[in-house]
């Protein structure tokens, strides 16, 4: 009987998988475990913690790269590549997308492909903004797009970078490190930003970024104490982005005029960090949290806003339509109360004082207030709104 031989290496990976084990190497940054596993036995594979001769494939988690503290590969790699090079195995080696995509589940992908601004960044991998500042002053990374001020970067490059310079400043040869990535890269090809990285600091024996005022520091955001600059020495000068309250408050209103609201609330938060309390830039604050639908955090900044300047009009009758929009309509008419008491003629808080009262039932009081905004407008569209309240009143 002839027996047809299959080439393992051709197959498709559904197909080289099913009825088969699959393990993980790293962590993986589009799922969690649980989800990796269910979706492996929905294409009728199942999940090994091991690498053995039965194992179909390897998947390489993307939320960090695969490589220890003494800059090798983890003993699950090795092994496979133990069994791939001495064996002849099948296994195969993949990225998380690459896996992701074979099996259909590109939804999963989002995850991996997103862009991240600077200061998301800061949160995730706990690094500060001085030290991605440095690492693209270095050359080590670079913005994906840059929109708006707004710095977006590839989540891989900064990990990349970051596990590197880890590597690196713990005394690991960069030697072993181009040959653990060498290695990567015949399986996944997404390994060549790291040996690009690693480039960089082969060719630098020291590498500095002098930051807008004056100072000196290495990639991962150690301050250099420069006691004699010499202007030949080429080091590199950050291109930074806002370093003064004033450049992140004017970098905020910019983000919120185009619709960024996520990253104009970061910029005013950062403003206030430098440059302390301030009511127009907690007003900002406010509105945008408002936009975002924020409604509690948005009140706080309001309340902020008018503890510094009471006679702020305009954050009083904000926090007064937010406060409406909260069903605190008692809280809200205060507010409101407040703005006449600066303004008697404000026909903002007239209208919404009288809209207000309408809405709780306080019609007499409504018509004061309706009647007052009418005084001054009889045109609008809020004009024939007023009229029509007054009707019905």
């Amino acid at each position: 009987m002839e027996v047809e031989l299959i080439d393992l290496g051709e197959m498709d990976l559904p197909t080289l998988i099913r009825g088969r084990s699959v393990a993980l190497s790293g962590r993986l940054a589009a799922m969690g475990r649980e989800q990796f596993i269910d979706l492996l036995e929905a294409n009728g594979a199942r999940y090994t913690g091991v690498v053995g001769r039965g194992t179909a494939a390897v998947v390489v988690g993307q939320k960090d790269w695969p490589v220890t503290r003494e800059g090798v590969l983890p003993p699950m790699l090795r092994t496979a590549r133990k069994l791939i090079r001495h064996e002849h195995s099948g296994i195969r080696v993949v990225s998380e997308d690459e896996f992701l995509s074979a099996l259909g589940a590109d939804a999963y992908k989002e995850n991996t492909e997103r862009l991240y601004t600077l200061a998301t960044l800061t949160q995730i991998l706990d690094v500060t903004r001085d030290q991605i500042r440095g690492w693209v002053a270095a050359g080590l990374i670079r913005p994906c797009r840059i929109q708006y001020g707004v710095w977006y970067f590839d989540f891989r490059q900064i990990t990349a970078a970051k596990k590197l310079l880890e590597l690196v400043r713990s005394g690991i040869p960069l030697r072993r490190l181009r040959m653990s990535f060498e290695q990567l890269r015949r399986w996944i090809p997404d390994a060549s930003e790291p040996l690009e990285q690693l480039s960089v600091l082969e060719n630098k024996q020291q590498i500095l970024a002098r930051l807008e005022q004056g100072e000196l520091i290495e990639p991962d955001g150690q301050l250099h104490l420069d006691f004699d600059v010499d202007s030949e020495s080429g080091s590199l000068k950050i291109m930074p982005g806002p370093r003064t309250s004033p450049e992140w408050f004017q970098q905020g209103v910019e983000q919120e005029e185009q619709g960024y609201l996520a990253e104009a609330a970061e910029s005013y938060r950062q403003s206030l960090l430098i440059g302390g309390p301030d009511a127009r830039t907690c007003f900002n604050l406010a509105n945008v949290l408002s936009a975002q639908g924020k409604k509690p955090q948005a009140v706080e900044r309001y309340l902020q806003a008018v503890e510094i300047d009471s006679a702020f009009a305009d954050g009083w009758n904000n926090l007064g339509l937010v406060l409406a929009d909260l069903n605190r309509p008692a809280d809200a008419c205060s507010a409101f109360h407040k703005v006449l008491a600066i303004d008697p003629n404000d026909l903002r808080a007239h209208y919404n004082l009288a809209d207000t009262l309408d809405e709780m039932g306080k019609v007499e009081q409504a018509t004061e207030h309706w009647h007052a905004y009418l005084k001054f407008d009889g045109t609008s569209q809020w004009a024939a709104y007023a009229r029509k309240r007054l009707a019905v009143g």
